[in-house]
């Protein structure tokens, strides 16, 4: 990770960063992931972006909310995914502009007799899909690698058809709003709660996607998948010893094909604990290793900053 601090004493100016990693493993699977986040103009213009490029292999476990462990079956795709938004300052903490989204899928080995297989589910074969949208944020946060205090809430929506050369037609909204209350003199409690809607027809690997290292940590990403997600974390964040800290988090959620067959009693949770060592005091950047738990499930994780 790169930091391209701000300039002057100009409180306006954001940090930018450049993040990339490479992974490669004893299966031969590569994965290279590069993610710029860059303010423009004393923080009045925003680029954000995403690029990935993957050799790998995955499990699918079926598309709703009461899929079974037994139904796992794994499978192996190349990837390629693009996501960039830029968006221009219209007040002093709102920000609007466009967004862009393209990923080619492209699965090349199934497990006989799966779901992938027999079903001829979207995505099953290769195909690509490609929109475009608009996006709206506010964001008062004091930082944005390691927040202590503000809000930050995003919506979104992006479009998929043929005229971008999408061989997949489907909309997805999307509503993201974080808060950040500091307690006592450096421990935080951040709270998220995010909606992600889909109508059309995407392929499986672009429903929304519950569990991994960011949303509902203790389920494998996309254990559960549909349409229509809704989930709500919290994580409680202190110091323990210089760049030494410690989290709790807990997260509830749930897909759906729909948002008005959402049932409360349906919703999974998850909780665990994690480590942090901050890697960059001045701009609060933290390793991250977070142990999840589900009744499922469990999962370690390993990366750079926080999940929310």
């Amino acid at each position: 990770m790169y930091y391209l601090g701000a300039s002057g004493n100009n409180s306006r100016q954001r940090t930018s960063s450049l993040l990339a990693d490479l992974v490669y493993t004893q299966r031969k699977q590569v994965v290279f992931e590069f993610l710029p986040d860059l303010y423009f103009k004393s923080g009045d213009y925003y680029l954000r972006g995403f690029l990935t490029l993957k050799k790998y292999s995955e499990k699918f476990y079926g598309i709703g909310r009461d899929t079974t462990e037994d139904a796992e079956e794994n499978y192996s795709f190349h990837a390629a995914r693009l996501d960039v938004s830029f968006q221009k300052r219209i007040f002093k903490r709102v920000y609007a502009g466009l967004q862009y989204e393209f990923e080619h899928n492209k699965v090349f080995e199934v497990e006989p007799g799966g779901q992938l297989e027999t079903e001829n589910l979207l995505g099953s074969k290769a195909g690509e899909a490609s929109g475009i949208g608009l996006v709206l944020s506010w964001d008062s946060r004091d930082s944005i690698f390691f927040p202590r205090e503000g809000k930050y809430c995003q919506a979104s929506a992006k479009f998929f058809g043929r005229t971008l050369r999408s061989d997949y037609l489907f909309q997805r909204f999307n509503i993201d709003f974080r808060q950040y209350l500091p307690f006592f003199s450096s421990h935080v409690l951040a709270v998220q709660a995010t909606i992600n809607v889909i109508s059309g027809n995407p392929p499986f690997q672009m429903l929304s996607l519950l569990g991994g290292q960011t949303l509902m940590r203790g389920y494998y990403r996309g254990r559960y998948r549909d349409k229509d997600m809704i989930v709500v974390q919290l994580e409680y964040r202190m110091p323990v010893w210089r760049r030494l800290g410690l989290v709790g988090f807990f997260g509830c959620g749930d897909v759906s094909d729909r948002l008005s067959q959402f049932r409360l009693e349906s919703f999974k949770m998850t909780g665990g604990f994690g480590v942090r060592y901050r890697i960059q005091r001045q701009q609060g950047s933290n390793l991250r290793l977070d142990f999840g738990l589900s009744r499922e499930s469990s999962g370690v994780y390993v990366t750079v900053n926080e999940a929310f």
